[in-house]
């Protein structure tokens, strides 16, 4: 992990998480190989994180998908997708694991060089980031970029109650203060 994506991190719990709220958080593709969140969250009692990744190893307290048996308020996964072989069915099957107006962080690289682990598949920008979460049917709340890695921030809703913001029947997002379609 780099710095740009601990920073990102750091922005979404200050940004996105109630310090005083009970929250169990769940981090999808835990293992420390580079650097860890759980420090972020390990100062608050009423935080609940838990590291999850497909191998055990250093901050990972459950191993597999399939050994995942509660709902957590709080989804995170950074630097993970840029190594999963089909996104587009990767991230909504995570939804399964968020409780219903959940929220969602995913932080990926735009510019790192190729680093498998063991494969190493994209590189995100918001568009790529915003059409993941339209497909997965995530309500955006937020997407942003830095100079190394794209973050999606969302909430796990019912497809009817998904609201965006609409000009002339096209849907608007904002981050970096400009508009896209």
């Amino acid at each position: 992990m780099h710095p740009a994506s601990y920073e990102f991190m750091k922005y979404f719990v200050e940004k996105y998480l109630d310090k005083q709220k009970k929250t169990s958080i769940i981090d999808i593709g835990s293992m420390n190989i580079n650097g860890i969140y759980r420090p972020i969250f390990e100062n608050n009692d009423n935080w609940e994180y838990v590291g999850m990744d497909i191998q055990s190893g250093p901050n990972v307290d459950i191993v597999g998908f399939e050994n995942i048996k509660d709902k957590y308020d709080v989804l995170i996964s950074g630097q993970v997708m840029e190594h999963v072989k089909r996104p587009w069915e990767w991230l909504p099957s995570l939804k399964k694991y968020i409780k219903q107006n959940g929220l969602i962080c995913i932080i990926v690289p735009h510019t790192l060089d190729e680093h498998k682990y063991p494969i190493d598949t994209y590189r995100y920008f918001p568009d790529g980031m915003i059409d993941l979460f339209e497909f997965s049917n995530i309500n955006i709340l937020e997407i942003k970029k830095n100079y190394a890695d794209t973050m999606g921030i969302g909430k796990i809703v019912e497809v009817n109650k998904i609201k965006n913001n609409i000009k002339n029947n096209k849907i608007i997002y904002r981050y970096q203060g400009m508009e896209t379609i």
